[in-house]
């Protein structure tokens, strides 16, 4: 069986903007692009707009805008982060995994990474095909930084990446939150690279307390009777659970 490659964040934002657009277009797109005037490309929290030259010396303002994401629950990701050492090292190496997209998706309610409808763009052009090619033009070259610098893709979503990781390092880990468990490095996380897992459920209530550990005793009680019933590898009947001994 050959081995899964991985998709960089580029050839996925290049699979989403060209989705639907014929090789012709495409072409001209690619054709377009050293035209873009690279000290005029400027990525901001919600919006990316360049300056393209056109025939006898016309210039192009061209953009692509996408919402920022929602803040009320980044305290909740950053406990989470805490606890999820791999995630946060991808980070402070300037990768942006896809672990990372499925945590913001289950947490925030929303995954880091857009799909193509909640992207729209504009362009002072005046050719009839939309997106025109300015707009195509300038979503390759997106693609292509993103190959280079992951990290833009938080800054566009409105996500400082600095800030962030300053906030998951800050006071190291919460003293409210019980040790991992078998002494692992950190929390089992259910948000796999793989690119067919689930994106679109958001973790409930109940289920972001799970993960950080705010398990009431007696949850706790009622997961240890259940494993006192299991059967044993041998198939011998379940041992019946002990009861605890009473408070003096």
């Amino acid at each position: 069986m050959s081995e899964r490659r991985s998709i960089s964040l580029g050839e996925r934002w290049r699979r989403e903007a060209t989705r639907g657009i014929d090789d012709k277009r495409l072409a001209s797109a690619l054709e377009a692009l050293p035209s873009i005037r690279k000290p005029m490309v400027r990525i901001r929290p919600g919006s990316i707009r360049a300056e393209m030259e056109g025939s006898m010396g016309s210039i192009h303002e061209v953009s692509l805008q996408i919402r920022t994401l929602p803040q009320k629950d980044w305290p909740t990701l950053v406990r989470v982060l805490r606890r999820s050492k791999s995630i946060v090292e991808a980070l402070e190496n300037g990768r942006v995994p896809r672990s990372f997209d499925r945590l913001v998706a289950r947490i925030v309610g929303e995954p880091l990474f857009p799909d193509a409808r909640s992207v729209t763009f504009g362009c002072s052009c005046d050719l009839q095909e939309k997106p025109c090619r300015h707009v195509l033009a300038l979503h390759e070259l997106f693609a292509r930084r993103l190959d280079e610098k992951p990290w833009e893709l938080m800054m566009l979503r409105g996500v400082d990446l600095q800030t962030l990781l300053a906030k998951v390092q800050q006071g190291g880990h919460d003293q409210d939150l019980p040790p991992l468990a078998f002494g692992v490095p950190e929390e089992p996380v259910l948000y796999p690279d793989a690119e067919d897992a689930d994106l679109s459920q958001t973790l409930s209530a109940a289920q972001v307390r799970w993960l950080l550990g705010e398990t009431s005793d007696r949850f706790a009680a009622a997961a240890l009777r259940a494993l006192a019933n299991l059967p044993d590898t041998l198939g011998t009947e379940p041992a019946q659970a002990a009861t605890p001994a009473p408070k003096s």
